[in-house]
């Protein structure tokens, strides 16, 4: 469930307006009432699915096909209490036309992954900026694209060094 900016206002102000009503010494019948609690416990359920999305939770949904690595954060699995480990990785899309900002992703652990953005992260740390493009497979040998949805064609995963745009080199005067 992704709700946005809009869902949040929607059910504030329905919750303030059935609130008020309320409080306003109404002469609704209990039917009514109990209609209206109903309708602000929605309301709140409403709020509590879409904060996650606006506060910047990591979300599920499928990575660009080429972005630029900003962070990460591996937690491995682990055994005692039977956590899968996930991938957590800041990015922003390079695609033409795409929103560049910034975005939160979290994909399940996977070795092979592990391996591949402790290489690019040890890269950050040295200042040199990632790229990372995934290419699909059409030998199913690495993970879905869609973390979601089963049985499609797996992605290989890899970063580069991303190209540096350095200011032009000042000139000497004529």
């Amino acid at each position: 469930m992704n709700f946005g900016h809009g869902a949040i206002v929607s059910a504030f102000v329905v919750t303030t307006l059935i609130l008020l009503g309320l409080g306003l010494y109404s002469k609704w019948s209990p039917r009514t009432k109990t209609g209206a609690i109903v309708l602000v416990t929605l309301a709140y359920l409403l709020v509590y699915f879409a904060l996650p999305r606006i506060l910047g939770w990591p979300t599920d949904r499928q990575v660009p096909r080429r972005f630029n690595l900003i962070a990460v954060y591996i937690q491995d699995p682990d055994e005692q209490t039977g956590e899968a480990g996930s991938v957590f990785f800041w990015a922003g899309d390079l695609a033409p036309g795409a929103d560049p900002r910034p975005r939160a992703y979290r994909m399940p652990f996977k070795a092979l992954f592990k391996s591949v953005f402790q290489e690019a992260q040890g890269k950050l740390r040295q200042n040199i900026p990632q790229e990372g493009e995934i290419e699909l497979d059409d030998e199913p040998k690495g993970a879905p694209l869609d973390w979601t949805r089963m049985g499609q064609k797996s992605v290989k995963l890899k970063f580069k060094d991303a190209m540096v745009n350095l200011p032009p080199a000042k000139g000497t005067p004529n």
